[in-house]
Protein backbone atom coordinates (compact mmCIF):
# COMPACT_ATOMS: atom_id res chain seq x y z
CA UNK A 1 0.00 0.00 0.00
CA UNK A 2 1.29 3.12 -0.89
CA UNK A 3 1.65 6.09 1.59
CA UNK A 4 1.05 9.74 -0.15
CA UNK A 5 4.21 12.34 0.12
CA UNK A 6 2.47 14.15 3.03
CA UNK A 7 1.90 10.82 5.21
CA UNK A 8 5.41 9.88 4.62
CA UNK A 9 6.72 13.30 5.91
CA UNK A 10 4.44 12.21 9.44
CA UNK A 11 5.68 8.65 9.27
CA UNK A 12 9.24 10.10 9.74
CA UNK A 13 8.26 12.90 12.59
CA UNK A 14 8.98 12.37 16.13
CA UNK A 15 6.53 10.46 17.90
CA UNK A 16 6.51 13.68 20.35
CA UNK A 17 6.27 16.34 17.80
CA UNK A 18 3.11 13.93 16.01
CA UNK A 19 1.40 13.99 19.39
CA UNK A 20 1.94 17.92 19.31
CA UNK A 21 0.95 18.11 15.28
CA UNK A 22 -2.20 16.01 16.46
CA UNK A 23 -2.95 18.27 19.56
CA UNK A 24 -2.04 21.80 17.89
CA UNK A 25 -5.77 22.55 16.69
CA UNK A 26 -6.84 21.49 20.22
CA UNK A 27 -4.15 23.72 21.91
CA UNK A 28 -4.76 26.32 19.97
CA UNK A 29 -8.56 26.56 20.48
CA UNK A 30 -7.66 25.89 24.67
CA UNK A 31 -5.54 29.32 24.05
CA UNK A 32 -8.26 30.85 22.08
CA UNK A 33 -10.93 30.09 24.98
CA UNK A 34 -8.61 31.20 27.84
CA UNK A 35 -7.48 34.36 25.81
CA UNK A 36 -11.32 35.36 25.92
CA UNK A 37 -12.48 34.50 29.21
CA UNK A 38 -9.61 36.87 30.58
CA UNK A 39 -10.75 39.38 28.18
CA UNK A 40 -14.64 38.93 29.29
CA UNK A 41 -13.32 38.46 32.64
CA UNK A 42 -11.64 42.16 32.78
CA UNK A 43 -14.44 43.41 30.87
CA UNK A 44 -16.69 42.27 33.19
CA UNK A 45 -14.88 43.73 36.97
CA UNK A 46 -14.72 46.76 35.12
CA UNK A 47 -18.70 47.39 33.92
CA UNK A 48 -19.41 46.25 37.43
CA UNK A 49 -17.27 48.18 39.52
CA UNK A 50 -16.01 50.64 37.05
CA UNK A 51 -12.34 52.78 37.84
CA UNK A 52 -13.26 53.24 41.44
CA UNK A 53 -12.86 50.36 44.54
CA UNK A 54 -16.52 51.45 45.92
CA UNK A 55 -18.03 48.43 44.14
CA UNK A 56 -15.32 46.09 45.91
CA UNK A 57 -15.92 48.34 49.30
CA UNK A 58 -19.47 47.23 48.62
CA UNK A 59 -18.69 43.53 48.15
CA UNK A 60 -16.89 43.92 51.97
CA UNK A 61 -19.97 45.57 53.59
CA UNK A 62 -22.73 43.95 52.68
CA UNK A 63 -21.98 40.42 54.12
CA UNK A 64 -20.40 42.32 57.21
CA UNK A 65 -23.92 43.87 57.76
CA UNK A 66 -25.73 40.83 57.77
CA UNK A 67 -22.43 39.44 60.01
CA UNK A 68 -22.71 42.12 62.29
CA UNK A 69 -26.46 41.75 62.71
CA UNK A 70 -26.44 38.28 63.54
CA UNK A 71 -23.44 38.22 66.28
CA UNK A 72 -26.09 41.45 67.88
CA UNK A 73 -29.10 39.20 67.68
CA UNK A 74 -26.76 36.35 69.24
CA UNK A 75 -25.62 38.23 71.90
CA UNK A 76 -28.72 40.18 73.08
CA UNK A 77 -30.03 36.34 73.59
CA UNK A 78 -27.23 35.56 75.15
CA UNK A 79 -26.59 32.75 72.45
CA UNK A 80 -23.14 31.13 72.13
CA UNK A 81 -22.29 30.33 68.42
CA UNK A 82 -24.25 26.93 67.29
CA UNK A 83 -20.32 25.70 66.86
CA UNK A 84 -16.91 26.58 67.69
CA UNK A 85 -15.90 29.37 69.79
CA UNK A 86 -15.80 32.36 67.22
CA UNK A 87 -19.11 33.58 66.34
CA UNK A 88 -17.17 35.08 63.18
CA UNK A 89 -16.06 32.27 62.29
CA UNK A 90 -19.40 30.45 62.64
CA UNK A 91 -21.49 32.92 60.87
CA UNK A 92 -19.06 33.65 57.71
CA UNK A 93 -18.80 29.92 57.06
CA UNK A 94 -22.58 30.46 56.18
CA UNK A 95 -22.46 33.83 54.59
CA UNK A 96 -19.72 33.96 51.76
CA UNK A 97 -20.99 30.80 50.30
CA UNK A 98 -24.88 31.63 50.27
CA UNK A 99 -24.05 35.30 49.01
CA UNK A 100 -21.72 33.59 46.49
CA UNK A 101 -24.20 31.20 45.14
CA UNK A 102 -26.75 33.61 45.26
CA UNK A 103 -25.11 36.28 43.10
CA UNK A 104 -23.54 34.18 40.45
CA UNK A 105 -27.27 33.12 40.05
CA UNK A 106 -28.63 36.34 39.81
CA UNK A 107 -25.61 38.00 37.79
CA UNK A 108 -25.65 35.01 35.48
CA UNK A 109 -29.55 35.14 35.14
CA UNK A 110 -29.24 38.32 32.78
CA UNK A 111 -25.62 37.01 31.47
CA UNK A 112 -26.37 36.11 28.04
CA UNK A 113 -28.56 39.27 27.10
CA UNK A 114 -26.16 41.33 28.82
CA UNK A 115 -23.40 39.71 26.50
CA UNK A 116 -25.70 39.24 23.62
CA UNK A 117 -24.13 41.51 20.92
CA UNK A 118 -20.26 39.88 21.51
CA UNK A 119 -21.58 36.11 21.27
CA UNK A 120 -22.04 37.34 17.32
CA UNK A 121 -18.75 36.44 17.55
CA UNK A 122 -17.44 32.73 16.74
CA UNK A 123 -15.03 32.98 20.12
CA UNK A 124 -17.61 33.81 22.54
CA UNK A 125 -20.25 31.38 23.56
CA UNK A 126 -21.91 30.82 26.86
CA UNK A 127 -19.34 28.80 28.08
CA UNK A 128 -16.75 31.71 27.97
CA UNK A 129 -19.48 34.23 29.05
CA UNK A 130 -20.81 32.47 32.51
CA UNK A 131 -16.87 31.25 33.15
CA UNK A 132 -16.00 34.62 33.58
CA UNK A 133 -18.93 35.83 35.83
CA UNK A 134 -18.44 32.68 37.94
CA UNK A 135 -14.47 33.02 38.64
CA UNK A 136 -15.07 36.64 38.81
CA UNK A 137 -17.27 36.11 42.02
CA UNK A 138 -15.00 33.71 43.25
CA UNK A 139 -12.30 35.86 43.45
CA UNK A 140 -14.08 39.00 44.93
CA UNK A 141 -15.55 36.31 48.03
CA UNK A 142 -12.10 34.71 48.44
CA UNK A 143 -10.64 38.29 48.51
CA UNK A 144 -13.58 39.14 50.68
CA UNK A 145 -12.53 36.57 53.43
CA UNK A 146 -8.66 36.97 52.97
CA UNK A 147 -9.58 40.52 54.48
CA UNK A 148 -12.00 38.91 57.21
CA UNK A 149 -9.15 36.76 58.46
CA UNK A 150 -6.84 39.92 58.33
CA UNK A 151 -9.31 42.13 60.01
CA UNK A 152 -9.77 39.58 62.88
CA UNK A 153 -6.24 38.88 63.18
CA UNK A 154 -5.39 42.35 63.40
CA UNK A 155 -7.87 43.95 65.96
CA UNK A 156 -9.36 41.19 67.33
CA UNK A 157 -6.28 38.61 67.71
CA UNK A 158 -8.41 35.98 65.75
CA UNK A 159 -5.70 33.06 65.19
CA UNK A 160 -5.57 31.97 60.87
CA UNK A 161 -5.72 28.67 62.24
CA UNK A 162 -9.46 29.43 64.11
CA UNK A 163 -10.99 29.35 59.31
CA UNK A 164 -9.14 26.20 58.57
CA UNK A 165 -8.74 22.56 60.74
CA UNK A 166 -8.19 20.22 57.69
CA UNK A 167 -6.40 22.09 54.64
CA UNK A 168 -7.38 18.95 52.45
CA UNK A 169 -11.35 19.11 53.42
CA UNK A 170 -11.23 22.80 52.16
CA UNK A 171 -9.84 22.24 48.95
CA UNK A 172 -12.13 19.14 48.45
CA UNK A 173 -15.41 21.48 49.53
CA UNK A 174 -13.65 24.74 47.52
CA UNK A 175 -13.77 22.35 44.77
CA UNK A 176 -17.41 21.45 45.39
CA UNK A 177 -19.27 25.35 46.32
CA UNK A 178 -17.14 25.74 42.66
CA UNK A 179 -19.29 23.35 40.65
CA UNK A 180 -22.37 23.68 42.51
CA UNK A 181 -21.75 27.56 41.20
CA UNK A 182 -20.57 27.18 37.91
CA UNK A 183 -23.61 24.73 37.06
CA UNK A 184 -26.58 26.78 39.23
CA UNK A 185 -25.48 29.74 37.21
CA UNK A 186 -25.11 28.20 33.73
CA UNK A 187 -28.26 26.84 34.04
CA UNK A 188 -29.81 30.39 35.57
CA UNK A 189 -28.26 32.04 32.42
CA UNK A 190 -30.13 29.72 30.03
CA UNK A 191 -33.91 30.08 31.74
CA UNK A 192 -32.63 34.14 31.70
CA UNK A 193 -32.50 33.73 27.92
CA UNK A 194 -35.69 32.21 27.69
CA UNK A 195 -37.91 33.40 30.47
CA UNK A 196 -37.88 37.36 31.07
CA UNK A 197 -39.34 37.14 34.61
CA UNK A 198 -36.69 35.15 35.95
CA UNK A 199 -34.38 37.73 36.75
CA UNK A 200 -37.22 38.71 39.86
CA UNK A 201 -37.08 35.33 40.96
CA UNK A 202 -33.59 35.17 41.64
CA UNK A 203 -33.81 37.55 44.81
CA UNK A 204 -36.47 35.41 46.33
CA UNK A 205 -34.70 32.22 45.53
CA UNK A 206 -31.48 33.59 47.11
CA UNK A 207 -33.55 34.94 50.15
CA UNK A 208 -35.13 31.11 50.86
CA UNK A 209 -30.96 29.56 49.89
CA UNK A 210 -30.35 32.05 53.14
CA UNK A 211 -33.26 31.27 55.40
CA UNK A 212 -32.07 26.89 54.64
CA UNK A 213 -28.86 26.89 54.26
CA UNK A 214 -27.98 26.93 58.15
CA UNK A 215 -26.80 30.78 59.03
CA UNK A 216 -27.86 30.03 62.54
CA UNK A 217 -27.88 26.69 63.12
CA UNK A 218 -26.35 23.39 62.19
CA UNK A 219 -27.92 20.52 61.08
CA UNK A 220 -27.69 18.66 64.07
CA UNK A 221 -29.78 20.89 66.12
CA UNK A 222 -32.63 21.06 63.65
CA UNK A 223 -35.60 19.11 64.58
CA UNK A 224 -36.44 16.14 62.38
CA UNK A 225 -39.33 17.32 60.74
CA UNK A 226 -36.97 20.34 59.63
CA UNK A 227 -34.20 18.47 58.92
CA UNK A 228 -35.50 16.50 56.02
CA UNK A 229 -36.89 19.92 54.32
CA UNK A 230 -33.34 21.08 54.67
CA UNK A 231 -31.56 18.63 53.13
CA UNK A 232 -32.82 19.46 49.82
CA UNK A 233 -31.18 22.26 49.76
CA UNK A 234 -27.34 21.75 48.59
CA UNK A 235 -26.32 24.87 50.08
CA UNK A 236 -26.99 23.37 53.35
CA UNK A 237 -25.16 20.39 53.10
CA UNK A 238 -21.79 22.97 51.70
CA UNK A 239 -22.35 25.00 54.89
CA UNK A 240 -22.06 22.20 56.93
CA UNK A 241 -19.38 20.65 55.14
CA UNK A 242 -17.08 24.01 55.03
CA UNK A 243 -17.86 24.15 58.62
CA UNK A 244 -16.29 20.89 59.79
CA UNK A 245 -13.29 20.90 57.90
CA UNK A 246 -12.86 24.30 59.32
CA UNK A 247 -14.26 24.65 62.99
CA UNK A 248 -11.19 22.29 64.89
CA UNK A 249 -14.34 21.40 67.61
CA UNK A 250 -16.70 20.68 65.14
CA UNK A 251 -17.45 17.23 63.56
CA UNK A 252 -20.47 16.66 61.66
CA UNK A 253 -22.08 13.44 59.55
CA UNK A 254 -25.19 14.57 58.98
CA UNK A 255 -24.29 16.47 55.61
CA UNK A 256 -23.57 14.40 52.09
CA UNK A 257 -20.46 16.01 50.39
CA UNK A 258 -21.86 13.97 47.41
CA UNK A 259 -25.63 15.62 46.93
CA UNK A 260 -24.15 19.32 46.29
CA UNK A 261 -21.67 17.48 43.43
CA UNK A 262 -24.08 16.08 41.92
CA UNK A 263 -26.28 18.62 42.20
CA UNK A 264 -23.68 20.77 40.52
CA UNK A 265 -23.56 18.20 37.49
CA UNK A 266 -26.97 18.27 37.24
CA UNK A 267 -27.33 22.03 36.79
CA UNK A 268 -24.82 22.40 34.60
CA UNK A 269 -26.02 19.22 32.03
CA UNK A 270 -29.42 20.95 32.11
CA UNK A 271 -27.80 24.30 31.17
CA UNK A 272 -25.37 23.05 28.68
CA UNK A 273 -28.50 21.19 27.06
CA UNK A 274 -30.64 23.77 26.54
CA UNK A 275 -27.39 25.95 25.45
CA UNK A 276 -26.91 23.49 22.67
CA UNK A 277 -30.89 23.72 21.17
CA UNK A 278 -30.44 27.22 21.53
CA UNK A 279 -26.76 26.96 19.35
CA UNK A 280 -28.37 24.45 16.83
CA UNK A 281 -31.12 26.81 16.10
CA UNK A 282 -29.05 30.43 16.94
CA UNK A 283 -32.96 32.09 18.23
CA UNK A 284 -31.75 34.03 20.72
CA UNK A 285 -29.00 35.57 18.70
CA UNK A 286 -31.36 36.88 16.01
CA UNK A 287 -31.79 40.86 16.06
Amino acid sequence: MFMTEGEQVHEGLPRRRRILAAASPFLTAARSTIVTIHALLLRESRTRYGRRSGGYVWALISPMILLVTMVAVFAVITRPAGAGDSMVVFFLTAILPVFLVRNVIARGGNAIRANRVLMHYPQVNAFEVITARTLLECLTYFIVLVLFALIMFAFFGLSFSAWIDQPMGMLEVGGALFLLCYGAGFLSSQIGRAFDPWNELTGPIGRVLLLTSGLWFTLGSLPPEFLAIVKYNPLAHIVEWIRDVSIRDFRSDLYNPWYPIGMGVVFLAAGLFIDWLYRISGYDLQP
